[in-house]
């Protein structure tokens, strides 16, 4: 098993468990404690995952109701769609800034529904 596959597997058990030990997770995939703490730090630059000191209760977590491959809005895409409701609601206009227009654009093309043409 490669890198990249072992850290989907680990986060599919976090996604599953909700949380375990690095000294479990290791064991689970016959590596280091050093490794999974690799492991660890390279999935939460991408992946809503943290780990935690402490005899008990302490481990790698994964953040409450996070589903594995579902596509989650970054915070200036949030920030622009509760702009757009807020403005819309109150019948101001809505002027955006260029950083704004992208990050608008950049949920249609991730979103958008694949159209076909006839």
């Amino acid at each position: 098993m490669g890198t990249a596959e072992r850290r989907r597997m680990i986060m599919r058990a976090l996604c599953r468990r909700g949380h375990d030990t690095i000294a479990n997770l290791a064991a689970e995939f016959g590596v280091s404690e050093r490794t999974i703490r690799r492991d660890i730090e390279t999935l939460s630059l991408s992946e809503p995952v943290y780990t935690q000191q402490g005899r008990y209760g302490g481990g790698v977590y994964v953040v409450n109701g996070h589903r594995l491959d579902q596509q989650y809005m970054n915070a200036l895409q949030t920030q622009v769609i509760e702009k757009v409701i807020r403005l819309s609601r109150g019948r101001q206009q809505c002027v955006l800034q260029d950083e704004e227009i992208h990050a608008l654009q950049s949920l249609v093309e991730t979103f958008a529904y694949p159209h076909t043409s006839a």
